[in-house]
């Protein structure tokens, strides 16, 4: 029994250390310049000790994002239906803040949405999802301040500009932080939820 034991938490270790090299391999070279052998170097093992673990790379990938907490089910996607426009421009302060203790994973993001044609569509889809449920969670909480009357009336077109005007701020902000670790891209998306909330007459966002 010792034996056991003492093997199950030689393999939970083991596991954790690759899966802490694949990311940090995965963010430095992207998804198709990393391979397992380079991932088995860099803990010790071979090839086949990896594939003990993980059977093939896009698993690895897998396993590594729902490591970090990045995979979320679609189905909490419906609670953007509860969100106040107020809350959606909290949601994008808390979710630079949280960034930041995720360089590798936002460095690894940038260079799947970028990924040629030969790297995994999984990564591509992955890194893109992010960004769609916040541009979601935008427009929904415009479209539905406009139906209580919180907001003056504006166009649809109006609504999805901002998500964008959002999401491409974010995405700017992150790449100059991953340019420049003391770039705050903090203050730079309160500096943007403050302008829409000043445009919409609503509460700054306190994220």
């Amino acid at each position: 029994m010792a034996r056991t034991l003492g093997a199950d938490q030689a393999g939970r270790e083991t596991r954790a250390r690759i899966l802490s090299a694949a990311l940090r391999l995965f963010s430095e070279r992207g998804y198709a310049g990393t391979s397992i052998t380079a991932i088995a170097k860099a803990v010790g093992l071979s090839a086949p000790g990896v594939l003990h673990h993980f059977p093939d790379k896009q698993t690895l990938l897998l396993a590594v994002l729902e490591d970090r907490g990045r995979l979320v089910a679609d189905e909490q996607d419906t609670s953007y239906e509860d969100l106040t426009l107020a809350d959606a421009l909290e949601l994008m302060v808390r979710t630079v803040e949280e960034n930041l203790h995720d360089r590798e994973v936002i460095r690894l993001e940038h260079l799947c949405a970028l990924a040629p044609g030969d790297s995994s569509e999984l990564a591509r889809q992955w890194s893109r999802l992010r960004l769609d449920r916040l541009r979601s969670a935008s427009e929904v909480a415009a479209e539905r301040a406009l139906r209580n009357g919180e907001v003056s009336a504006v166009e649809k077109n109006d609504i999805t500009r901002m998500a964008d005007l959002i999401i491409a701020t974010l995405v700017g902000l992150e790449h100059l932080w991953l340019l420049d670790e003391n770039f705050d891209m903090v203050a730079g998306i309160r500096t943007l939820t403050t302008l829409l909330a000043n445009q919409f007459d609503l509460p700054r966002p306190q994220a």
